[in-house]
């Protein structure tokens, strides 16, 4: 098992997490939240970011939002590199055209949507591994994005307890739901009302899962010291994403993305047998 190849785990990783790419570029688009699609919006936030400065100075938005074609463009050659990245996911240059585009729509979005979110970090994050063209670095980078992972989860448990102090807050399940939703269940009764209405009325339940939800991020901590239980952290983040868009209105289930770095060997090894698709080709 530890001598399964780095070329094939390298493209069985890789068409995995591109290919997650993919689908949420692909979702985004039909939101209306690729560059193209937003239809030079005139509200933006640089806040006190110098790499958003430096953006906004460079005049990107002139190529990539009030110039329609440049953000056709943008969004045609997102869209191109990300299969290329899948169909050869080990040439690293289509890593790196890819990586580099997806920078420029990071702060795109971030900038005009009057928020900067960080959703979309891990997807620019987790496609630097494969800038590298040797199998080796590739692996070493890929190993390191794990404990980055565990790093993002664990810091939200350390400021929710101990900075934020929100995980000592017991009726902040039940706040979160009335703040985000609130507006959702105005305009859209007849779907949500019964369900959400009945967990306001038992606010025990929200809270007590508001409590859950910040004990699991804690839990990924294991991570730092063994690998023994990683099948059980690659399941943690999906349950938190969850679990906060259903009571917080919380979209970040692009992050979802980071479980593949919890991927063992042995697992690499039964896709493998049962995907093989999923490594053919040379390249």
């Amino acid at each position: 098992m530890n001598n399964f190849p780095l070329e094939l785990k390298r493209k069985l990783i890789g068409r995995l997490v591109f290919g997650y790419m993919l689908l949420f570029l692909c979702f985004r688009f039909i939101l209306n939240a690729t560059t193209s699609r937003l239809l030079g919006p005139p509200l933006k936030a640089l806040n006190f970011d110098f790499t958003y400065w430096a953006f906004e100075l460079l005049d990107m938005p002139g190529l990539f939002i009030y110039n329609q074609t440049g953000a056709i463009l943008l969004d045609v050659l997102l869209f191109l590199f990300c299969i290329l990245c899948i169909l050869y996911p080990l040439r690293n240059i289509f890593a790196v055209l890819f990586g580099s585009l997806f920078l420029l729509y990071f702060l795109t979005y971030n900038t005009y949507i009057v928020h900067h979110t960080h959703q979309l970090t891990v997807f620019l994050l987790v496609s630097v591994p494969f800038f590298c063209r040797k199998h080796k670095r590739w692996n070493m980078l890929w190993e390191g994005m794990r404990y980055y992972i565990c790093y993002l989860y664990v810091m939200s448990f350390v400021w929710k307890v101990f900075i934020g102090n929100s995980f000592f807050f017991w009726e902040q399940g039940v706040s979160s739901v009335k703040l985000n939703l609130i507006e959702y269940m105005y305009h859209f009764p007849s779907t949500t009302t019964t369900i959400y209405s009945y967990l306001i009325s038992h606010p025990y339940l929200l809270n007590s899962g508001h409590i859950m939800i910040v004990l699991l991020e804690g839990i990924m901590v294991i991570g730092f010291f063994t690998r023994k239980y990683d099948r059980l952290l690659m399941i943690i983040p999906i349950i938190i994403h969850v679990v906060t868009y259903f009571a917080s209105d919380v979209f970040f289930i692009e992050m979802i993305v980071g479980v593949f770095t919890f991927l063992s060997l042995k697992d690499i090894a039964a896709i493998y047998k049962n995907l093989s698709f999923l490594t053919a080709g040379k390249t």
